[in-house]
């Protein structure tokens, strides 16, 4: 192959491909539908793990709207005191944190911890 190295073997197979043009629309053109191909896998890849991610994040919160009564007095932090007898109802659940709103209270919503709730109230505890 002598000193030419590379550049032999490439003329060679431009040559054989019938020039330069011809060469450059083959490659080209193999290049853009590999490159496509790989978009598409990682496209399809990232919308399934973004399917699985909403999927995960979206637990129901089977006490959402329900209406529970305390039982006995507990502060739960925040300004927040939970009077024996006072109502309140569940706005949204997220792991542990439990947004409420306290029948009557102006200041609502608040965020207070389902193991607070379920010890105060007939809040069901995840055990």
């Amino acid at each position: 192959m002598g000193n030419l190295g590379w550049y032999q073997t490439m003329a060679t197979l431009t040559k054989t491909l019938g020039g330069p043009k011809k060469a450059l629309t083959i490659v080209g053109t193999g290049v853009a539908i590999a490159g496509y191909g790989v978009f598409r896998g990682v496209e399809a890849g990232s919308k399934a793990l973004y399917r699985l991610a909403v999927k995960n994040r979206e637990a129901q919160c089977l006490t959402k709207g329900l209406t529970f009564t305390v039982e006995e007095d507990a502060d739960a932090g925040g300004g927040l005191v939970l009077r024996a007898g006072s109502e309140y109802r569940v706005m949204e659940c997220d792991g542990d944190a439990v947004q409420i709103e306290v029948i009557g209270d102006a200041d609502s919503p608040y965020f207070v911890s389902e193991s607070l709730l379920s010890s105060i109230s007939e809040y069901p505890s995840r055990d």
